[in-house]
């Protein structure tokens, strides 16, 4: 669900909805994005940290999957201080559990039992992601690469990130298969290169793909690097070691009904 909307038919008021009133509450709005007809509700009005913009379902559909793919974060049910996102990357790709280990820059466990809980999973940081620039002290910008930041990264994608793609094909004998970013169609997107650290890990999720349209977003957890061969196809790889660094997104826009 996105966080931004125009107040007028032409669009030219935008609004985020962590500005809103609880007036707002019955105003109808427009979709952020250019040439969408879709007529949005507001969702948790005149609160900055819950509110977002909701498509109206007896209204236009959403013209692209950009429309709708901040998704909807609440914070309320996090711990911002605990997020540690180096302690949850090594969580999620590796195969022992560490969970609950202490944060080497924080001191303060990833997991806490009561209260609130930390962000655990990759689509919780995505999400988090779509709605924060700074989190913890990190620059979301830095931890994920969509198609907000495609200048940025179209040159090649580094380090440890979460990258949006979409699935496209199989590499011609190997256990990898090939995505496109930030998705498909996009102008002058990008090829990356998904590893699969086991022959069973990658026909997992080659079924999966295979059942997509192509136009389905995808996130992947990651330690990218550019490749060093000449004239590669690809822009950037990384390796997929456990199912939790994968995850489906489903939206409402374009062909990502939600």
């Amino acid at each position: 669900m996105p966080y931004i909307a125009y107040r007028d038919v032409a669009k030219t008021r935008k609004i985020k909805a962590k500005d809103t009133t609880i007036a707002d509450n019955t105003c109808t709005f427009y979709c952020k994005t250019h040439g969408c007809n879709a007529r949005m509700t507001l969702v948790n009005g005149a609160d900055a940290e819950r509110a977002y913009f909701r498509r109206i379902p007896s209204g236009a559909q959403h013209i692209s999957v950009f429309c709708s793919a901040d998704g909807s974060f609440d914070p309320t049910n996090y711990e911002e201080k605990k997020f540690d996102f180096n302690a949850l990357f090594a969580n999620l790709k590796n195969a022992s559990s560490e969970s609950n280990r202490p944060s080497k820059t924080t001191g303060i466990a990833v997991t806490g039992g009561g209260g609130k809980k930390a962000i655990s999973t990759v689509q919780q940081i995505y999400l988090m992601c779509r709605k924060y620039e700074l989190y913890n002290g990190y620059c979301t910008d830095d931890i994920l690469a969509d198609e907000r930041n495609f200048a940025k990264n179209e040159g090649g994608i580094v380090g440890r990130k979460i990258v949006q793609c979409t699935p496209y094909h199989k590499f011609k004998d190997e256990f990898s298969y090939r995505m496109n970013y930030p998705s498909f169609p996009y102008p002058n997107g990008k090829h990356i290169k998904l590893n699969f650290a086991t022959e069973e890990l990658f026909w997992h999720f080659y079924k999966k793909f295979k059942s997509t349209n192509h136009k389905e977003l995808v996130i992947v957890l990651g330690e990218w690097t550019i490749p060093t061969e000449v004239n590669n196809t690809y822009m950037s790889e990384c390796t997929v070691y456990k199912k939790r660094q994968v995850h489906f997104l489903k939206f409402d826009g374009g062909n990502n009904g939600k």
